[in-house]
């Protein structure tokens, strides 16, 4: 009888190991503190670091969308889609950020986002 009690135990063991494992990779699906398939702005250094975006997007537009406070001229922004492109404008010039890339300010050549559009193309060189 007590064969059997331990057996069980062991499957019963088993089984919750096998489930914290199949839970596992929905982590994969964020990086950053960015779930797929969002684009996320981080507004300052301490947003970065704390891995806590204070913007993001996930619909693509053939428009421009126009940045919110939380979002508007972020420090660092990244594109967790994997198959989509996002481009980001100060009004003057664009820049595009390809899937999985990261972008950062950068105060020697300063771009201060306001507007964003997620784009189906899979490559920035597409259009």
């Amino acid at each position: 009888m007590r064969q059997k009690f331990l057996a069980v135990g062991i499957v019963c063991s088993l089984t919750g190991a096998s489930l914290s494992i199949i839970g596992s990779p929905a982590a994969a699906d964020t990086k950053y503190g960015c779930r797929y398939p969002r684009v996320c702005l981080y507004m300052n250094n301490s947003d970065w670091v704390a891995r806590k975006p204070t913007a993001a997007y996930q619909d693509i537009t053939s428009n421009w969308q126009q940045l919110g406070q939380r979002g508007r001229q972020a420090y660092a922004v990244y594109n967790s889609r994997n198959d989509d492109t996002v481009w980001m404008t100060d009004g003057n010039k664009a820049d595009c950020l390809s899937p999985g890339e990261l972008w950062f300010y950068d105060p020697d050549a300063p771009m201060k986002i306001v507007k964003i559009r997620v784009d189906g193309e899979s490559d920035c060189f597409g259009r």
